[in-house]
């Protein structure tokens, strides 16, 4: 089983992104650098030229403005560059990152073992996966802000070094205890404001996508009310969370804006050297605190980001199973139930009978790797189902539950989940032995019609022959159905049992059935019962 954490796939998602965030990073330091020199040399310029102008006209002709003026346009240049490019740079590292991380999550959350699998609702899934991930931007960036940050704090304090090492004195232990100050506040305040507001925004999601899922049943028994209250309920505690985070937020911002205007006037009443250069550190350290608001920024963000990490953090932690690199060869079952035992050969077509809630389905899961509670002992070849892992039983098993789960897609994208190098001509006969080709065929975009959320473009019965198909496009040793005939009229169900038969006649696949209809059933040679099986201890 392959373990990791939240930081070691933030790291592999952002290497390829490595020398992208370096250049982020010199943007960063060239913004702070150029920032402080360009209202440094503006302070100085403008005031060595008043003085000057003050002195006579001789002094005046004397003062050379054009080397001053010159650089301040330089310098105003280089800040307006580097702020872009250290705005394009990170956040094109950070979005890059983000992207491969949240595609990396997805697929440890689906590919996780049944035993390990997290268990989470659309509105929780949309919050870890959308939400969390997004906050983690900020731990990306963060790099250029700090780099900056004290690049800018140094730069300043080199400048106010040359008026003398009082006003330099004051100017870092302004700014630096601006900075201590700012993180030690953030991290005793806004943590618990954080998660409340993080549990309140996850609430929110939850219910809004529990409600649109039950639509239609709210319209009908006119619900549309009651919900409306209830939602409003969820939203108000989300908003009162989120004003009492950004009120404390925005308090610990002021202290860099406080501690530069403080900063600024100890350097210019302890200055010497003149008023131009008392100017030139006073407007440095006003300069300073534009860069480290943005270390203050980061600072303010990192409880949020610490609390959406710990969240996705229990995605990250789920064990992978170590992928199988060859197909073993087509194993026999075994089943053990409460009044016998049943060996299946390979190709056996076996019917699975019994009252609800016997296990049929959860025998079902188990095999096809989603669940490990079958109340019966199923072996495939000579180990345990429940202890094969998802990677071996889906290389044996495809499954096509009652209720099966369509993609927000075309019908080719969810037809091509089934496997990798699908040709059109295997598509059109799986839909066509799922007696699905003619309708497909009739759309306006046949394959790559839309088909909605789940399927809801489509009726009950295409949906369920469309996952059919799916199933049959797997190309699996075994083939599990849940109700394959549910939902369709006599005729439709004659024709597909046909074809069925014919697929299994052609393909020597296995089948194990569960079905109430006597059509499906006929295609089983074998019937077993699990009538008074209960879960095992």
């Amino acid at each position: 089983m392959s373990e990791v954490n939240l930081s070691a796939l933030l790291t592999a998602s952002a290497a390829p992104w490595r020398r992208t965030r370096r250049l982020a990073l010199l943007s960063g330091i060239l913004v702070a650098v150029a920032t402080i020199a360009l209202l440094a040399l503006s302070g100085w310029f403008i005031t060595a030229a008043a003085i000057a102008g003050v002195a006579g006209p001789t002094a005046a002709r004397g003062f050379n403005y054009l080397v001053p003026a010159a650089t301040i346009r330089l310098l105003a240049i280089l800040r307006t560059a580097g702020r872009y490019f250290e705005r394009l740079l990170s956040h094109q590292a950070a979005l890059g990152t983000l992207a491969s991380l949240r595609t990396t999550l997805f697929a440890r959350a689906a590919a996780a073992e049944a035993s390990g699998r997290l268990r989470l609702s659309g509105g929780e899934g949309a919050s870890l996966l959308g939400r969390d991930v997004d906050q983690l931007e900020d731990r990306v960036i963060r790099g250029p802000q700090i780099a900056g940050a004290f690049a800018g704090l140094l730069f300043a304090v080199f400048l106010a070094a040359v008026t003398g090492i009082i006003p330099a004195l004051c100017v870092v232990l302004c700014l630096a205890g601006a900075c201590v100050m700012t993180s030690w506040l953030a991290r005793r305040m806004l943590p618990d404001l954080a998660q409340c507001e993080a549990a309140a925004s996850n609430d929110l999601k939850v219910a809004l996508a529990e409600y649109a899922a039950a639509a239609g049943e709210i319209a009908v028994y006119d619900l549309t009310a009651r919900v409306s209250a209830e939602l409003e309920q969820v939203a108000a505690r989300h908003d009162d969370a989120q004003f009492r985070l950004a009120r404390a937020e925005a308090a610990i911002a002021t202290i860099p804006t406080a501690a530069a205007g403080i900063a600024c006037a100890l350097a210019l009443a302890t200055a010497h050297g003149g008023a131009a250069l008392a100017a030139m550190a006073a407007l440095a350290a006003i300069a300073a605190g534009e860069s480290i608001a943005g270390y203050a920024r980061a600072q303010i963000r990192a409880p949020s980001v610490d609390e959406a990490s710990a969240r996705l953090d229990k995605i990250a932690a789920v064990g992978l199973p170590d992928p199988v690199s060859a197909s073993p060869a087509v194993p026999g079952l075994t089943i053990i139930t409460s009044v016998g035992t049943h060996r299946l050969m390979p190709g056996a077509r076996v019917a699975i009978a019994g009252p609800s809630g016997c296990g049929k389905t959860r025998l079902l899961g188990t095999l096809a790797g989603l669940r490990t509670d079958a109340p019966q002992e199923i072996i495939v070849g000579e180990r345990a189902a429940s202890e094969m892992g998802l990677y071996r039983l889906r290389q044996q098993f495809a499954l096509v539950p009652q209720d099966p789960m369509l993609i927000a897609g075309t019908i080719l994208d969810n037809l091509r989940l089934a496997r990798a190098g699908i040709g059109e001509d295997e598509i059109w006969e799986a839909l066509s032995t799922a007696c699905l080709d003619q309708e497909v065929r009739a759309l306006p975009d046949r394959l790559d019609q839309w088909i909605g959320e789940d399927g809801a473009q489509l009726s009950g019965g295409q949906r369920k022959r469309l996952a059919m198909a799916r199933g049959l496009l797997a190309a699996r040793p075994w083939l599990l159905l849940d109700e394959p005939s549910e939902g369709l009229d006599a005729n439709t169900e004659a024709k597909l049992v046909a074809r069925l038969r014919d697929w299994f006649d052609r393909s020597g696949q296995g089948l194990l059935l569960v079905s109430h209809r006597a059509a499906p059933l006929s295609l089983c040679d074998k019937t077993i019962g699990l009538a008074g099986d209960h879960p095992r201890k």
